[in-house]
């Protein structure tokens, strides 16, 4: 990991300044900022894998171009996919808030990927001369987590199901309720619904083939279409 401030470029602003934790904010302002908080920077290319080591574990995120999974690694070495983290958006306190501390994290990139790591005191505890802008963060950062703990909250639903056909049709609807329709693209390759399930891909392949034999859906590798959604009894 390098300082950002040694990658910072003009063109920076612009990107930051679409970015939801730094809506509403001036140029001026985000630049201040960065020089304040001094965050630490991430480059990774398409399919390339970090550990995350403890002295990072409770650092701020933000994903400020690309796509990354974030992954719990089990004492075993089996992954399960946590999240997936798009351009623009933040971890918040995922590591302490899940225990990660005393847990192996590992984030993979979807795509090429620039990420932002703070430490929490730059953007929680105020300076004087950025209070303005500090503030203007920290309303942008409640605001964004309300869709984190969403997209937690469906994860944890999925989970909870007892039966992998429960798992796979609660993950369904929740792709359906978001894409406002029944046929969609799902933002995962089949081993990475896998990871996000906590199944092996073999069974996870095997209940997919039922669904798709009953008349319950159609797919084609990302592509899925459902059919029936009443089979969505939640």
């Amino acid at each position: 990991m390098e300082r950002f401030l040694d990658h910072f470029r003009d063109e920076h602003i612009g990107i930051l300044k679409s970015k939801q934790v730094f809506s509403g904010m001036t140029e001026e302002e985000i630049r201040s900022f960065m020089q304040h908080a001094d965050p630490e920077y991430i480059y990774m290319e398409k399919g390339e894998s970090l550990r995350v080591s403890q002295q990072y574990a409770s650092m701020m995120g933000l994903v400020m171009t690309g796509r990354v999974h974030l992954y719990s690694i089990g004492y075993d070495g089996t992954k399960t996919l946590i999240r997936s983290m798009e351009e623009g958006e933040t971890s918040g306190m995922m590591f302490y808030m899940l225990d990660y501390q005393n847990t192996l994290v590992e984030l993979i990139a979807f795509d090429d990927s620039e990420i932002l790591l703070t430490q929490p005191e730059n953007i929680f505890v105020a300076e004087h001369s950025d209070i303005t802008a500090q503030h203007k963060i920290l309303v942008n950062l409640i605001s964004s987590q309300r869709n984190l703990f969403y997209k937690l909250t469906e994860h944890i639903a999925c989970l909870s199901q007892r039966t992998l056909r429960g798992k796979i049709l609660r993950f369904l609807k929740y792709m359906s309720d978001v894409n406002l329709s029944h046929e969609f693209d799902i933002p995962m390759s089949r081993e990475e619904l896998a990871d996000y399930l906590a199944v092996d891909r073999a069974s996870l392949s095997r209940s997919l083939s039922e669904l798709r034999d009953e008349g319950v859906i159609n797919v084609n590798r990302r592509h899925f279409r459902v059919n029936r959604p009443e089979e969505f009894q939640f």
